[in-house]
């Protein structure tokens, strides 16, 4: 559509011209929408079993939200496994220093511990 001159019949009406900026008439002010909620605030949280829905109601009022959440339990997952791998005297003044490795569930703990200084002669 090219670019014209709107009358007062055109208010609907879809206009463009390239380059251009264009407004249309400005109307009358709508009405004042409604008045929000003067607080919002967090009430129960409860755990469903795992794969229901989750929901969240109003327990509260329009102007006072009070918002209960019931959350699904997520699967249950397997119980880790931690066993002591290598222990290893490190360098006296070093640091200490761990890692885990394996696989879930099963962790292996690796250590490096510094030696200590030598202690007064007996």
């Amino acid at each position: 559509m090219n670019g014209r001159i709107l009358n007062k019949d055109d208010r609907c009406r879809p206009y463009y011209t390239p380059g251009i900026l264009l407004s249309g008439i400005t109307g009358p002010t709508g009405p004042t929408g409604p008045v929000g909620p003067a607080t919002i605030s967090v009430g129960t949280t409860t755990t469903l079993p795992a794969g229901t829905e989750a929901s969240v109601v109003n327990s509260g009022t329009d102007e006072n939200v009070v918002l209960d959440f019931s959350i699904p339990a997520g699967p249950t997952g397997e119980t880790p496994t931690l066993t002591i791998g290598t222990v290893t005297t490190g360098t006296p003044g070093g640091e200490a220093s761990a890692s885990i490795t394996g696989t879930s569930p099963n962790f292996v703990l690796n250590l490096t511990i510094p030696q200590g200084p030598t202690g007064p002669a007996a």
